[in-house]
């Protein structure tokens, strides 16, 4: 019983701290920079001035969503996926962010539409089919990779 109580007690702390240390969205190059503080810092994040990359790091967990994840279809690359609904506490409403599972790499494509987690401690509340899609149950630790986009961006046809 000691034992176990020493365990969560210690996976508190951690997730405490690994909270407080990465709390919001943190800019791609200044991870970067954090990374390799000496090399140079990827181009691959500045190709594109009118998309923003964040990153966030934390705890998910998902609620029952009434609103149904969007098919994306695209016949000439042959791609056939969705989009989820998910809920975050600061990101505008229609964010696009990806979603990475690391501990069986997983990642899904979501939207912002909603507000919470209301639970101090998470960062994002998925639908049900979207965390099924990562393979959650319940809660889990996952990588938020946010693709802020400029207003005109989202006028624009690819």
């Amino acid at each position: 019983m000691v034992r176990l109580l020493k365990v969560v007690l210690g996976c508190s702390l951690i997730l405490g701290w690994a909270a407080s240390a990465f709390a919001g969205p943190q800019p791609m190059e200044e991870i970067a920079r954090r990374i390799r503080p000496t090399g140079g810092i990827s181009p691959l994040y500045g190709l594109n001035a009118d998309i923003q990359i964040l990153a966030e790091f934390g705890v998910a967990s998902w609620y029952d969503c009434p609103i149904k994840p969007e098919p994306i279809v695209h016949k000439g690359l042959k791609i056939k996926d969705f989009i989820y609904p998910v809920a975050h506490k600061t990101l505008p409403f229609g964010t696009l962010v990806k979603a990475i599972n690391p501990a069986n790499g997983r990642k899904i494509l979501c939207r912002v539409i909603d507000r919470g987690p209301f639970i101090a401690g998470r960062i994002i509340d998925l639908d049900a089919h979207g965390a099924k899609a990562l393979g959650i149950g319940g809660i889990g630790k996952i990588v938020l990779k946010i693709f802020r986009l400029t207003p005109t961006q989202f006028a624009r046809t690819p």
